[in-house]
């Protein structure tokens, strides 16, 4: 809200070095004739807004006497006081009166924003001879001045509605001979005139023309077609816009009714309705409850419990599985804890074998076991002979071999010789076959993928592959042990976890488990002590109590009825009962939703939506529609190329008359005045769409301000008249019996109606800006209830607007006592 809390005038019109104090509210300036109560009221729109330039003297007030002009103003906005000063052609200043930090000039348009100066005359400031020159009262004129003021921006959009009127204008009237259409057309007709006259009549112009003919007929007819497939193909696309409703309108067609009674709805409604009455009596006790105990720690603890005595008791029922829960924890974290001390001294005892637990070494020790194992099953297969024996065919191939060298046996040494060395063969290849094969490097390679030692015998390998495996198993047993472990510690948080809404009285860590319970078990031991103590202490406490355990067992039976009536229907507990009443509600509602639907559609469209199966075979036929209307219009752009072919034949034909000279300029006089009609219906067409968007944002307004301004009007009038109203365009006041127009009024009856309808406007349109109100003499032909009863209204609007009230009735000086006095001589 801005306000005028000081005037100090340099120079401007009578005034000089003079000061003037205003305060809240109602201000009344009082002076005779010409003691500069217009001065003022010019002054302070100057300060305001700017004075005007050199070239409006009259309106400028240049002081005499003095070359000083302008002064300065102290405004108060948002209890913030501004000293703004404009002195003569000097820059205007803004400065913060209790910080004197110079303000940006702009802050002050913001205060006056949305108005200019123009607009703050039109609301914020009248005088007497505004009042007295009002004929009549009219909706369009009210309709202009809530344009001109309420509409913030609206004044270029007018503007240009008359700048696009008056050059259509210029371009064309209806009884207009200078508009340059309406020459152009009396020029066409006198053309049309020549060109018949000059038309030569012979038979190949003849055939061209009935071809012409014959070719704006098909175009024509095309024509109509392509207008009816564009009618036909509004209208699917219409359906289609249309379809989401239908579809809506059936789904809640096909929605199941609900199974549920009213009698169950009912006993529903009443059971819940006493559940919940007994659940606020139930808080209010346990409320009285926690303000029982005597000491502040008690108090605090206790209230704590009562107000959530029902989540403590459902959870202290489950303290026993808690408690065992913790047990089995405790119990894991043990086996835990000795596996790990096995595996730790087995990897004490051999950490150069802590390499082959890398599940990357598994297939390398995999193949070495298998290896060994195959290895240790051939030498038991084939075993190898001992030194100390001799082989009987090493022991006769020798003895064949010798007897036929020595003994004189003629021809069979021969075959002693023979029979010795095949004997001693079969012995050499029977050694090459039984004798091991040596792997010793093949061995070592698996060895030390294994990550084993690659010196190792067969026999130590297989010892180091039993020690990797029971280093396997310790690691197996502590992996299965954290994974208990840390199963039972998921389950023993989810019992945990519901105390956390009393963090600040048990506070629980996922981290602590086993102190997590040993606080919730204190917690409890602790609240029954107290209730103990405070139920032996004093008998309200103890009655409290009992009645807070009544109640919560009449909760109790409540919702166990809420059960037994979900059990009858068929319900799983009061949740789906619940919801099945909700569902039930909502089947009322949608019942409402069908009507208003089908309301959406008329009986056409529903009837023509029934014919489409899906909304994709609606976009079918809309597609066929498309392209039949694509055919159709290249078919017309076919004929128009047919028609001008045709057309430049026949030019062709009369090329060197007049006759073609005469069509040329007929053609381009046709062109000139489509173009022109074009531009006259542009512009009147943006002319009446401007003024009737206008007429259209401000009869919304229209209502509420004729409203606002009857009340105002019967307190001016006494309550004669009790309603502003419209019959058409002409305004009328209406008594308890009748009604009158407004050029019926008397002059002050007039002048009351505007003051009503102007400070309507004020409290409408005002709460934009709060801006001083300036009236200068605006009651003069007021009688004395009627004036009496307009200061009581501006005092009202004083409340919420400073309002500056410019007089020489002496009346004011007496009358008005809650208004501050100026008086000027």
């Amino acid at each position: 809200m801005m306000q005028i809390k000081r005037l100090e005038i340099a120079g401007f019109g009578k005034f000089q070095q003079q000061q003037f104090e205003f305060g809240d509210g109602l201000q009344v300036i009082y002076g005779l004739n010409e003691s500069g109560k217009s001065t003022m009221r010019a002054f302070i729109l100057g300060m305001l807004f700017g004075f005007p330039s050199r070239r409006h003297p009259l309106e400028r007030h240049e002081p005499q006497g003095t070359n000083q002009y302008g002064g300065s103003m102290e405004l108060v906005v948002d209890e913030t006081t501004y000293r703004l000063t404009r002195l003569g052609d000097q820059p205007a200043t803004l400065v913060n009166v209790q910080t004197q930090a110079a303000q940006p000039l702009a802050l002050l348009d913001k205060w006056l924003a949305p108005y200019d100066r123009d607009q703050y005359l039109r609301l914020f400031t009248f005088n007497q001879a505004e009042l007295t020159a009002l004929k009549t009262m009219r909706a369009s004129d009210l309709n202009v001045q809530l344009q001109q003021v309420g509409l913030v921006g609206s004044a270029p959009w007018r503007e240009t509605a008359t700048t696009l009127r008056t050059d259509a204008e210029a371009l064309y009237k209806p009884r207009g001979r200078k508009p340059r259409l309406n020459q152009a057309l009396q020029h066409y007709r006198m053309l049309t005139e020549q060109v018949k006259a000059a038309k030569q009549r012979y038979p190949e112009y003849e055939t061209l023309q009935n071809r012409l003919l014959d070719l704006q007929a098909q175009r024509t007819s095309t024509q109509r077609d392509l207008t009816k497939l564009d009618h036909e193909q509004q209208q699917l696309a219409n359906l289609r816009n249309q379809w989401p409703v239908y579809q809506q309108l059936q789904q809640l067609q096909a929605t199941n009714m609900t199974t549920l009674t009213t009698a169950t709805r009912t006993r529903y409604q009443q059971l819940s309705q006493q559940r919940t009455e007994l659940q606020h009596a139930l808080a209010s006790a346990r409320q009285q409850l926690s303000q029982q105990p005597v000491d502040t720690q008690s108090q605090g603890l206790v209230g704590f419990y009562v107000q959530h005595q029902d989540q403590f008791d459902q959870l202290e029922a489950q303290l026993p599985t808690l408690q065992q829960t913790l047990g089995q924890y405790q119990t894991l974290t043990q086996q835990g804890s000795a596996a790990k001390a096995d595996f730790q001294a087995q990897s004490n005892a051999h950490p150069e074998l802590l390499g082959c637990l890398s599940p990357h070494k598994q297939v390398a020790i995999e193949t070495l076991k298998a290896t060994l194992t195959a290895t240790a099953n051939t030498r038991r297969q084939h075993p190898t002979p001992t030194s100390s024996s001799l082989d009987w065919r090493l022991v006769g191939g020798a003895i064949g071999i010798v007897a036929g060298l020595l003994l004189p046996l003629g021809g069979f040494k021969w075959i002693l010789m023979l029979a010795g060395v095949a004997l001693l063969g079969w012995f050499g290849m029977t050694r090459s076959q039984g004798k091991p094969v040596q792997a010793t490097d093949h061995l070592s390679d698996q060895l030390v993928a294994a990550g084993l030692a690659p010196d190792l015998t067969a026999s130590e390998a297989l010892q180091q592959l039993e020690l990797v495996a029971a280093l396997h198993r310790a690691q197996a047993a502590v992996t299965t042990a954290d994974q208990a472990l840390a199963t039972q510690a998921a389950k023993l948080w989810q019992l945990i976890q519901p105390y956390q809404f009393a963090a600040g009285w048990i506070p629980v860590d996922q981290d602590h488990l086993t102190t997590s319970v040993t606080r919730i078990a204190q917690f409890y031991d602790q609240v029954h002590q107290v209730m103990q103590q405070q139920t032996m202490s004093g008998p309200d406490f103890a009655f409290v109590q009992r009645q807070v355990q009544q109640l919560t067992q009449q909760v109790r039976d409540l919702t166990e009825q809420l059960q037994a009536l979900a059990t009858t229907n068929g319900l799983a507990d009061v949740d789906a009962l619940t919801q099945a009443v909700s569902d039930a509600e909502k089947q009322t509602a949608n019942a409402t939703s069908r009507q208003q639907l089908q309301q959406q559609l008329s009986s056409a469209e529903l009837s023509a939506l029934k014919q489409y199966t899906s909304l994709e075979a609606l976009q079918a036929v809309l597609a066929e529609r498309r392209q039949q209307r694509t055919q159709t219009a290249q078919q017309l752009t076919q004929l128009a190329t047919d028609i001008a072919t045709a057309q430049a034949q026949l030019q062709e034909l009369t090329a060197d008359g007049q006759y073609a000279t005469l069509r040329q300029q007929q053609a381009d006089l046709q062109t000139e005045i489509t173009v022109m009609a074009r531009q006259w219906l542009t512009r009147q067409l943006g002319a009446n769409w401007i003024d009737t968007a206008l007429q259209a944002l401000t009869q919304q307004q229209l209502p509420t301000v004729l409203a606002a301004a009857t009340t105002i009007f019967a307190q001016l009038t006494a309550q004669r008249y009790n309603k502003i109203d419209l019959d058409g365009d002409e305004m009328v006041v209406k008594t308890a019996t009748t009604q009158f127009m407004v050029a019926e009024l008397s002059t002050a009856t007039k002048e009351q109606l505007y003051l009503a309808l102007r400070l309507a406007l004020i409290n409408h349109l005002g709460q934009a800006a709060q801006l001083p109100l300036m009236i200068d003499d605006g009651l003069v032909n007021f009688d004395e209830q009627r004036k009496q009863a307009a200061w009581q209204v501006l005092a009202a609007v004083a409340q919420h607007h400073q309002v500056l009230y410019f007089t020489n009735e002496t009346a004011a000086l007496t009358q008005l006592k809650t208004a501050t006095v100026q008086q000027l001589t």
